[in-house]
């Protein structure tokens, strides 16, 4: 009894040191966090991992929920807290077996600066939680790991990288529309000091995400003295910035859409229920048991399912049959230890090596720094197939000829790089359209992104058409476009063509509304009166098709005049009952809206100034956004310094009883910015509040 009660205490003793020397690694005094005016933190520390562990501290006290369920979703433990929407998440990893990759390959794979960050930053997290109690949202999962954070982020990078979508295109047997698109995207653009009237290169960093939740943007400044100095946007659980712009250089992302994976229908043995045909033979499937605890009514029920393998990888199985699916992107685990370096480059030869990793599965970036150079690279990690084959999803998944082992080199991907034209921009389109005709990119490859649609129709058309040097004035116009582009051959009016040629005498009942929409101009501002009713038909289509609003502009064949007459009926109706009139400028109908605040809202779907409605109050009739435009920057670089103008939706704060919480929604309506620096004696001299992580 007392041998067995020994080895108890040992173990309990050899947890406890552990426990303390993940804490004692990093001390909260060598860091100084100093909130502004509007709440960003600027976050200083001696180490990277002093202010890891600040940028962990600052974003727990705005947004301490969501961070938790970006961790839980890295610790198959997401579907205890959200039930079944969670259990997803936890079975995403187990099926991609990402929790045992990241165990297997974490000590070799990560490099050793970014262990120091990641230790830094759970050190902050689990600190954090240790002093606020009551804000944990599930006990068990503290203490976080450093390798919990990898797992979460090479889970998410992955369903964004195209996993999620192949999984449901076979849960939902939709396969052949595999490659369609979703309504998350982005703008970005970068112009040259030679087209610029200041001499100086301009860039917009402009991501389109949801406005609130796991996945919308958080702004930070984070700074030590080890080179680290970087203000942009992450997300909750990010350990370093993914968009912004240090003293050197910035970037934005946008989502590309290059085939990142496949599926392949499997031929099971008739005879033999568990072997699959793999060229000549069969062969036995092996096995993964997934388990989940999911909480349903309160309680956590456990939950275990058998998931087959393949040659291919996991199988995923619905009416029609068994299915494989193959990508890079849980395999490579390196993608937050990628941006972290990113943080840190300080020249554009520096910043392309780390873009050469290929850890980040996917985005396009576009680049601007203080010497002048401009840049766009299309990355991601997409198979390197055998041209000669037919590459239709589903794929028969009989042959070893389908099972690619490599992916397309850097050299082979979209890159172009200071472009005579002296301008480079993309909004999700191809990057075979990202500058003028004469500089654009010229290569190809199998799963290459090639479709366009209206924003990045609209830049083309707004960069082709300028006459001598951009104002800023004209940089700030272009980003906030609001219109669909105005030519029957581009995207918008190919497809919804049928809208605007209704003859009022066929459906008398919405003869009003007919007359209304062909005279409407095809902008989204919020004095516009007739956007309104175009929005509210767009909103019924997208829903009542079952598609994203942009896929409507890539489809085969044009919007159907029934689907259209439905819609517009639809937008009439509802206009008549909540405001009266047809005729109600767009402003009234859509609006940000957090709390009680609540501003006019300028922009539609698929237009550059993005703006994604979702109805709030059907009685009223108020839309509300959701998603679209979040955070963005509009930066000029020089060997002078680097200006940056940021802004973001609401807030730094997620509480509600915060006065950050709604206090940059005015001047995010108003299209207006926010001045940042990275003087750190400014900074302090003009702080709302200067504290260390603990002592507030």
């Amino acid at each position: 009894m007392i041998r067995i009660f020994s080895k108890v205490f040992v173990l309990c003793l050899v947890s406890f040191f552990s426990y303390s020397s993940l804490y004692s690694q990093v001390n909260p005094d060598d860091i100084t966090i100093a909130r502004d005016e509007y709440g960003v933190p600027h976050i200083f520390g001696k180490t990277d991992a002093d202010a890891a562990y600040g940028l962990a501290w600052a974003h727990s006290e705005d947004d301490f929920k969501n961070i938790q369920y970006n961790v839980l979703s890295g610790k198959n433990m997401l579907g205890r807290v959200l039930g079944k929407e969670g259990a997803l998440f936890d079975f995403g990893l187990q099926f991609l077996n990402i929790d045992s990759t990241v165990d297997a390959r974490y000590e070799k794979d990560i490099s050793p600066e970014y262990k120091k960050v990641l230790t830094g930053y759970v050190q902050g997290l689990n600190d954090y939680a240790k002093a606020h109690p009551k804000e944990v949202l599930y006990k068990k999962a503290f203490p976080v790991t450093e390798k919990d954070i990898v797992k979460g982020g090479v889970l998410q990078t992955s369903l964004m990288a195209g996993v999620g979508m192949a999984i449901k295109a076979i849960k939902d047997m939709r396969i052949k529309k595999f490659y369609e698109i979703n309504d998350v995207g982005s703008n970005a653009i970068a112009i040259a000091p030679s087209q610029t009237e200041d001499g100086k290169t301009w860039l917009a960093v402009n991501s389109h995400q949801p406005l609130e939740g796991r996945f919308a943007w958080y702004e930070a400044h984070v700074q030590s003295e080890e080179g680290w100095d970087i203000i942009g946007g992450l997300f909750p659980g990010g350990t370093s910035i993914f968009v912004g712009t240090n003293r050197y250089l910035g970037w934005a992302h946008t989502t590309n859409y290059h085939s990142f994976g496949d599926i392949y229908k499997i031929e099971i043995n008739p005879k033999n229920k568990k072997q699959y045909r793999y060229d000549d033979e069969w062969r036995d499937f092996g096995k993964r048991m997934v388990k989940l605890k999911v909480k349903v009514a309160g309680v956590g029920i456990g939950v275990r399912k058998q998931v087959l393998l393949t040659e291919y990888g996991p199988t995923y199985k619905n009416k029609e049959g068994l299915y494989a699916i193959r990508f890079p992107s849980y395999n490579n685990i390196r993608a937050t230890d990628e941006w972290f370096h990113l943080n840190k480059a300080k020249s554009f030869d520096e910043f392309e090596s780390v873009v050469k990793m290929k850890a980040i599965p996917l985005f396009n970036i576009i680049y601007a720094d203080v010497e002048g150079n401009i840049y766009l690279h299309s990355g991601g990690n997409v198979p390197l197939r055998n041209p000669e084959l037919d590459w239709s999803q589903p794929i028969a998944g009989t042959s070893s000829k389908y099972k690619w082992t490599d992916i397309v080199p850097y050299n082979r991907m979209p890159t172009v790089k200071n472009p005579d034209c002296g301008y480079i921009y993309n909004a999700n389109n191809t990057p075979l359209y990202c500058t003028g005709d004469q500089c654009e990119w010229g290569g190809d490859f199998i799963g290459l992104h090639k479709f366009m649609y209206n924003r990045g129709e609209r830049f083309k058309y707004l960069f082709e058409n300028h006459k001598g040097n951009f104002s800023w004035d004209d940089f700030h116009r272009i980003k906030f476009d609001k219109m669909y582009h105005n030519d029957t051959t581009a995207s918008y009016l190919r497809h919804f063509k049928k809208l605007y040629e209704l003859d009022e005498k066929k459906y008398p009942d919405i003869a009003d509304a007919i007359q209304k929409i062909k005279h409407w101009n095809l902008e989204g501002a919020v004095d516009n009166r007739e956007a309104a009713l175009a929005m509210i038909t767009h909103n019924y289509l997208y829903k009542k098709l079952n598609a994203p609003f942009a896929f409507l502009m890539i489809s085969k064949e044009p919007v159907p005049e029934k689907e259209l007459v439905e819609a517009l009926r639809y937008a009439n109706k509802f206009l008549l009952k909540t405001h009266g009139t047809i005729d109600v400028p767009l402003g009234d109908v859509q609006k940000y809206i957090r709390g009680n605040v609540s501003f006019p809202a300028s922009g539609l779907r698929e237009v550059a100034r993005a703006a994604e409605a979702t109805l709030y109050d059907e009685k009223k009739g108020i839309f509300r956004i959701t998603g679209g435009d979040g955070y963005i920057q509009m930066v000029k670089f020089s060997k002078a310094g680097v200006e940056i103008n940021s802004i973001n939706t609401y807030g730094a704060s997620a509480h509600p009883e915060s006065h950050h919480y709604t206090d940059q929604m005015q001047l995010f309506s108003e299209e207006k910015f926010r001045k940042m620096t990275f003087d750190k004696a400014e900074n302090m001299k003009n702080a709302e509040k200067i504290y260390h992580p603990g002592a507030n």
